[in-house]
Protein backbone atom coordinates (compact mmCIF):
# COMPACT_ATOMS: atom_id res chain seq x y z
CA UNK A 1 0.00 0.00 0.00
CA UNK A 2 1.35 3.80 -1.02
CA UNK A 3 2.84 5.66 1.97
CA UNK A 4 2.37 8.58 -0.45
CA UNK A 5 -1.33 9.04 -0.54
CA UNK A 6 -2.69 11.71 1.74
CA UNK A 7 -5.89 13.30 2.22
CA UNK A 8 -5.16 16.30 0.23
CA UNK A 9 -4.91 14.68 -2.97
CA UNK A 10 -8.35 13.26 -3.36
CA UNK A 11 -9.96 15.20 -6.00
CA UNK A 12 -13.34 16.21 -3.75
CA UNK A 13 -15.35 18.85 -6.15
CA UNK A 14 -14.78 22.38 -5.31
CA UNK A 15 -18.16 23.48 -4.07
CA UNK A 16 -17.90 21.03 -1.12
CA UNK A 17 -17.87 22.47 2.58
CA UNK A 18 -15.14 20.70 5.45
CA UNK A 19 -17.06 19.49 8.01
CA UNK A 20 -16.08 19.04 11.85
CA UNK A 21 -13.87 16.57 12.96
CA UNK A 22 -10.27 14.83 12.98
CA UNK A 23 -8.40 15.53 10.39
CA UNK A 24 -5.49 15.23 11.44
CA UNK A 25 -6.41 11.81 12.84
CA UNK A 26 -7.69 10.83 9.42
CA UNK A 27 -5.18 12.27 7.37
CA UNK A 28 -2.29 10.34 9.84
CA UNK A 29 -4.60 6.79 8.74
CA UNK A 30 -4.43 7.58 5.45
CA UNK A 31 -0.71 8.53 5.11
CA UNK A 32 0.26 5.11 6.48
CA UNK A 33 -1.74 3.51 4.14
CA UNK A 34 -4.43 2.30 6.69
CA UNK A 35 -8.18 1.23 5.68
CA UNK A 36 -10.48 4.37 5.39
CA UNK A 37 -13.79 4.36 5.27
CA UNK A 38 -15.84 6.00 3.03
CA UNK A 39 -19.64 6.60 3.78
CA UNK A 40 -21.34 9.32 0.97
CA UNK A 41 -24.96 9.96 1.41
CA UNK A 42 -25.06 12.79 -1.55
CA UNK A 43 -22.80 14.24 -4.07
CA UNK A 44 -21.20 13.49 -7.15
CA UNK A 45 -19.17 10.32 -7.58
CA UNK A 46 -16.92 11.30 -10.23
CA UNK A 47 -14.39 11.97 -7.51
CA UNK A 48 -13.74 8.43 -7.06
CA UNK A 49 -12.13 8.43 -10.43
CA UNK A 50 -9.31 10.21 -10.06
CA UNK A 51 -8.22 7.99 -8.04
CA UNK A 52 -4.31 6.28 -7.45
CA UNK A 53 -4.36 3.04 -8.20
CA UNK A 54 -3.09 1.75 -5.02
CA UNK A 55 -5.36 3.76 -1.92
CA UNK A 56 -6.51 2.51 1.09
CA UNK A 57 -10.11 4.08 0.68
CA UNK A 58 -12.75 1.44 1.59
CA UNK A 59 -16.33 1.65 0.70
CA UNK A 60 -19.27 1.59 3.04
CA UNK A 61 -19.36 -2.26 4.18
CA UNK A 62 -16.70 -3.20 2.99
CA UNK A 63 -13.46 -4.51 4.91
CA UNK A 64 -15.52 -3.29 8.60
CA UNK A 65 -12.35 -5.32 10.39
CA UNK A 66 -9.98 -3.27 9.36
CA UNK A 67 -11.18 0.23 9.22
CA UNK A 68 -8.93 2.61 10.60
CA UNK A 69 -10.88 6.04 9.98
CA UNK A 70 -14.03 7.19 8.47
CA UNK A 71 -14.95 10.05 6.07
CA UNK A 72 -18.67 10.77 5.79
CA UNK A 73 -20.49 12.65 2.71
CA UNK A 74 -23.53 14.02 3.99
CA UNK A 75 -25.60 16.75 4.16
CA UNK A 76 -25.85 15.59 7.87
CA UNK A 77 -24.36 17.62 10.60
CA UNK A 78 -22.95 15.39 12.75
CA UNK A 79 -21.52 15.43 16.41
CA UNK A 80 -18.46 12.94 16.99
CA UNK A 81 -17.05 11.61 20.29
CA UNK A 82 -13.68 13.40 21.14
CA UNK A 83 -12.83 10.20 23.05
CA UNK A 84 -13.67 7.83 19.97
CA UNK A 85 -10.86 5.79 19.26
CA UNK A 86 -11.77 5.86 15.26
CA UNK A 87 -11.05 9.40 13.73
CA UNK A 88 -14.03 10.92 11.68
CA UNK A 89 -14.24 14.00 9.50
CA UNK A 90 -17.59 15.12 7.24
CA UNK A 91 -17.50 16.69 3.82
CA UNK A 92 -20.55 18.63 3.07
CA UNK A 93 -21.72 18.48 -0.90
CA UNK A 94 -23.85 21.79 -1.41
CA UNK A 95 -27.22 19.73 -2.30
CA UNK A 96 -29.76 21.43 0.62
CA UNK A 97 -32.19 24.42 -1.06
CA UNK A 98 -33.81 26.05 0.95
CA UNK A 99 -37.48 27.55 -0.15
CA UNK A 100 -38.59 30.85 2.10
CA UNK A 101 -41.63 32.27 2.17
CA UNK A 102 -41.62 35.83 4.35
CA UNK A 103 -43.92 38.97 5.26
CA UNK A 104 -42.38 42.34 3.31
CA UNK A 105 -39.39 44.27 4.96
CA UNK A 106 -38.23 40.68 6.98
CA UNK A 107 -35.48 41.20 8.59
CA UNK A 108 -32.57 39.04 7.30
CA UNK A 109 -32.18 38.12 10.99
CA UNK A 110 -35.32 36.86 11.42
CA UNK A 111 -34.77 34.91 8.21
CA UNK A 112 -31.33 34.00 8.86
CA UNK A 113 -32.59 32.88 12.49
CA UNK A 114 -35.26 30.66 10.73
CA UNK A 115 -32.94 28.64 8.88
CA UNK A 116 -30.93 27.71 11.62
CA UNK A 117 -33.55 26.70 13.70
CA UNK A 118 -34.59 24.41 11.29
CA UNK A 119 -30.92 23.39 10.32
CA UNK A 120 -30.48 22.69 14.06
CA UNK A 121 -33.36 20.98 15.04
CA UNK A 122 -33.00 18.71 11.73
CA UNK A 123 -29.59 18.14 12.14
CA UNK A 124 -28.45 19.79 9.02
CA UNK A 125 -25.48 21.07 7.72
CA UNK A 126 -25.59 24.51 7.11
CA UNK A 127 -22.36 24.19 4.65
CA UNK A 128 -24.28 22.19 2.30
CA UNK A 129 -27.01 24.72 1.85
CA UNK A 130 -26.91 25.63 -1.66
CA UNK A 131 -29.29 28.02 -2.21
CA UNK A 132 -32.59 30.03 -1.50
CA UNK A 133 -35.77 30.12 -3.40
CA UNK A 134 -38.69 32.03 -2.85
CA UNK A 135 -41.59 33.71 -5.04
CA UNK A 136 -40.52 36.48 -7.89
CA UNK A 137 -42.27 39.21 -6.04
CA UNK A 138 -39.71 39.04 -3.51
CA UNK A 139 -36.43 38.93 -5.65
CA UNK A 140 -36.02 42.85 -4.04
CA UNK A 141 -36.59 41.79 -1.05
CA UNK A 142 -33.36 43.52 1.50
CA UNK A 143 -33.28 40.82 4.21
CA UNK A 144 -33.47 37.82 1.98
CA UNK A 145 -30.77 39.83 -0.67
CA UNK A 146 -28.69 40.87 2.38
CA UNK A 147 -28.62 37.14 3.55
CA UNK A 148 -27.65 35.34 0.13
CA UNK A 149 -24.82 38.15 -0.76
CA UNK A 150 -23.13 37.43 2.91
CA UNK A 151 -23.82 34.03 2.75
CA UNK A 152 -22.87 33.76 -0.91
CA UNK A 153 -26.06 31.58 -1.17
CA UNK A 154 -27.60 31.81 -4.68
CA UNK A 155 -31.01 33.12 -4.84
CA UNK A 156 -33.61 31.38 -7.15
CA UNK A 157 -37.29 33.01 -8.35
CA UNK A 158 -39.93 31.93 -9.34
CA UNK A 159 -43.33 33.16 -10.58
CA UNK A 160 -46.38 32.21 -8.70
CA UNK A 161 -48.11 30.18 -11.79
CA UNK A 162 -44.92 27.95 -11.83
CA UNK A 163 -45.50 27.76 -7.77
CA UNK A 164 -48.94 26.80 -8.28
CA UNK A 165 -48.42 23.96 -10.20
CA UNK A 166 -46.05 22.50 -8.08
CA UNK A 167 -47.94 19.70 -5.60
CA UNK A 168 -47.26 19.94 -2.34
CA UNK A 169 -47.91 18.60 1.24
CA UNK A 170 -49.04 21.26 2.70
CA UNK A 171 -50.95 23.82 0.64
CA UNK A 172 -52.15 27.02 2.32
CA UNK A 173 -55.68 28.99 0.66
CA UNK A 174 -54.61 31.84 2.56
CA UNK A 175 -51.15 32.34 0.46
CA UNK A 176 -53.06 31.62 -2.43
CA UNK A 177 -55.65 34.60 -1.74
CA UNK A 178 -52.40 37.08 -0.98
CA UNK A 179 -49.66 36.12 -3.66
CA UNK A 180 -51.40 33.38 -5.97
CA UNK A 181 -50.24 30.12 -5.39
CA UNK A 182 -50.80 27.68 -2.27
CA UNK A 183 -46.99 27.10 -1.46
CA UNK A 184 -44.17 29.41 -1.18
CA UNK A 185 -41.68 27.52 0.52
CA UNK A 186 -42.57 24.43 -0.27
CA UNK A 187 -42.95 24.76 -3.91
CA UNK A 188 -39.72 27.05 -4.39
CA UNK A 189 -37.86 24.95 -2.65
CA UNK A 190 -39.02 21.98 -5.02
CA UNK A 191 -38.75 23.99 -8.43
CA UNK A 192 -35.15 24.92 -7.38
CA UNK A 193 -33.96 21.21 -7.00
CA UNK A 194 -35.85 20.62 -10.68
CA UNK A 195 -34.03 23.34 -12.07
CA UNK A 196 -30.59 22.91 -10.95
CA UNK A 197 -30.82 19.14 -11.54
CA UNK A 198 -32.21 19.45 -15.12
CA UNK A 199 -29.54 22.06 -15.78
CA UNK A 200 -26.70 20.36 -14.24
CA UNK A 201 -27.78 17.32 -16.44
CA UNK A 202 -28.09 18.99 -19.15
CA UNK A 203 -24.56 20.17 -19.20
CA UNK A 204 -22.55 17.51 -17.93
CA UNK A 205 -22.58 13.44 -17.77
CA UNK A 206 -22.57 13.16 -14.02
CA UNK A 207 -22.99 10.28 -11.45
CA UNK A 208 -24.23 11.05 -8.05
CA UNK A 209 -25.44 9.36 -4.77
CA UNK A 210 -28.36 9.93 -2.90
CA UNK A 211 -30.34 7.10 -0.27
CA UNK A 212 -33.07 8.70 -2.13
CA UNK A 213 -35.09 7.17 -5.19
CA UNK A 214 -35.19 11.08 -6.57
CA UNK A 215 -32.02 10.94 -7.82
CA UNK A 216 -31.63 12.36 -11.40
CA UNK A 217 -35.45 11.75 -11.57
CA UNK A 218 -36.69 14.38 -9.48
CA UNK A 219 -40.52 15.81 -10.75
CA UNK A 220 -41.29 12.18 -10.76
CA UNK A 221 -42.31 11.17 -7.03
CA UNK A 222 -44.64 12.67 -4.71
CA UNK A 223 -44.13 15.95 -2.90
CA UNK A 224 -43.77 14.80 0.31
CA UNK A 225 -40.74 12.30 -0.96
CA UNK A 226 -38.67 14.76 -2.59
CA UNK A 227 -39.21 17.46 0.88
CA UNK A 228 -36.65 16.50 3.09
CA UNK A 229 -38.83 19.21 5.77
CA UNK A 230 -41.68 20.57 4.91
CA UNK A 231 -42.75 23.39 5.69
CA UNK A 232 -42.02 25.51 9.36
CA UNK A 233 -43.34 28.79 10.44
CA UNK A 234 -41.27 31.02 12.78
CA UNK A 235 -42.41 34.47 14.46
CA UNK A 236 -40.26 37.11 15.94
CA UNK A 237 -41.13 37.35 19.82
CA UNK A 238 -40.30 40.83 19.49
CA UNK A 239 -41.74 43.99 17.58
CA UNK A 240 -39.99 44.37 13.98
CA UNK A 241 -38.47 47.59 13.83
CA UNK A 242 -40.09 50.07 11.45
CA UNK A 243 -38.76 50.39 7.58
CA UNK A 244 -39.51 53.66 5.86
CA UNK A 245 -42.28 53.95 8.36
CA UNK A 246 -43.49 50.24 7.69
CA UNK A 247 -43.48 47.92 9.64
CA UNK A 248 -41.24 45.14 9.30
CA UNK A 249 -42.10 41.20 8.23
CA UNK A 250 -42.33 39.09 11.11
CA UNK A 251 -42.78 35.78 10.27
CA UNK A 252 -41.00 33.33 8.19
CA UNK A 253 -41.53 29.93 6.40
CA UNK A 254 -38.83 27.93 5.93
CA UNK A 255 -39.13 24.62 3.94
CA UNK A 256 -36.50 22.18 2.90
CA UNK A 257 -35.63 20.24 -0.29
CA UNK A 258 -32.73 18.21 -1.12
CA UNK A 259 -31.02 17.76 -4.54
CA UNK A 260 -29.48 14.50 -6.11
CA UNK A 261 -26.96 17.13 -7.81
CA UNK A 262 -24.65 19.29 -5.46
CA UNK A 263 -24.88 22.75 -6.39
CA UNK A 264 -21.08 23.66 -7.49
CA UNK A 265 -21.39 27.30 -8.52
Amino acid sequence: MSDEFTLDMLDIPGGWRRGEGDWTGVAAALARGETVEVIQEVGSTLWRNSLPEKHSLSWEGENLSTIKARIWISFTQRRFSPESALPKVQWHPRVLWIGIGCERYTARELIETAIQNVCRANHLAESAIAGIATIDTKAGEVGLLELCQERNWPLKTFAADILSSVEVPNPSNIAAKQVGTPSVAEAAALCAIELISCTILENRQDACSTKSESACGVGILPACERLLVPKKIFRSQNPPPLQGGVRGGSSVTVAVAVSPIDYLG
